[in-house]
């Protein structure tokens, strides 16, 4: 005789596939659906370090300890494109004074999924990552860089401990980046900038960055003079936040797409199972 499947061993293998077709699912449409950078993202991020610049009448370079906030809002979503209101606020690190002249504001379109930039979105066209993506990989990755007005590749360099978490370390190194002649002159300007990030790779948050930033004057085949540096780092404030950030994501990420998706397979398996027996009892 056949098994019969009536009664409860008929509802516990129905339950049964259900949670696994659910698994897949879930995996597969609705949690990436989810994990998308959020249409309400506004996310704050603090800097300090000291900015060195060219006095013209002294022809010294004058120290300027800083205090940097950047801050991205989104505003709104365009053909599914995450437009995000950016703007950089510096202020002097000694009395909180103002320094405009190094602020920054920007539109910016963002693929929610990849985060990557995309073109005909926000105030410019940019190109490469607005942030690391999710599940990094040991390789290169092309962040924009707003001095540089392009992408600059960031290399993978070692795989680190930051607190409790594994991270990935990245190194941006670039040399001789042209910018065009300096302001009221013909001398050539070049940009060489060095960036050491480290991220969660499961999340890709970012959770520790220190950038150094140096636009030089040629003014002859050799001599070239630094006329700006930028040395900033974030604050341990904002390492501690990143650090929390990333550890919550990821083992949230970790509960819905590895721990939860397995318990609901192996929980289904176990209900099918329990309703094979039961059908066999019942012959």
């Amino acid at each position: 005789m056949g098994m019969r499947w009536k009664g409860w061993s008929g509802a516990l293998a129905i339950i049964g596939l259900v949670l696994i077709i659910f698994a897949f699912v879930w995996s597969l449409v609705i949690f990436p659906a989810m994990a998308k950078l959020p249409a309400d993202l506004n996310e704050t991020t603090n800097f300090t370090g000291t900015y060195y610049e060219m006095n013209p009448q002294t022809q010294q370079m004058e120290q300027i300890p800083v205090n940097v906030e950047r801050h991205y809002e989104a505003t709104e979503i365009q053909d599914g494109i995450l437009i995000l209101h950016q703007t950089v606020t510096t202020t002097q690190a000694d009395d909180g004074t103002a320094l405009p002249k190094y602020g920054l504001e920007e539109i910016l379109g963002v693929d929610r999924s990849t985060r990557e930039y995309v073109s005909g979105y926000g105030d410019m066209d940019r190109s490469g990552q607005f942030s690391f993506p999710s599940d990094l990989e040991q390789k290169s990755y092309q962040l924009w860089n707003p001095t540089a007005r392009r992408d600059l590749e960031a290399k993978f360099v070692a795989e680190e401990e930051a607190g409790d978490l594994t991270v990935y370390a990245f190194q941006v190194a670039e040399e001789g980046i042209e910018l065009g002649n300096y302001p009221g002159t013909d001398f050539p300007q070049t940009l060489d900038v060095t960036i050491n990030m480290k991220a969660e790779p499961l999340s890709g948050t970012t959770v520790f960055s220190q950038s150094i930033t140096t636009i030089s004057v040629t003014y002859a085949p050799e001599m070239s003079i630094p006329v700006y540096i930028s040395s900033i780092q974030f604050t341990d404030a904002t390492i501690s936040e990143m650090l929390d950030t990333a550890s919550n994501a990821r083992t949230l990420l970790l509960w819905a797409t590895v721990y939860g998706f397995w318990i609901a397979i192996g929980l289904g398996l176990a209900l099918i199972l329990a309703g094979v027996l039961v059908a066999n009892r019942s012959r």
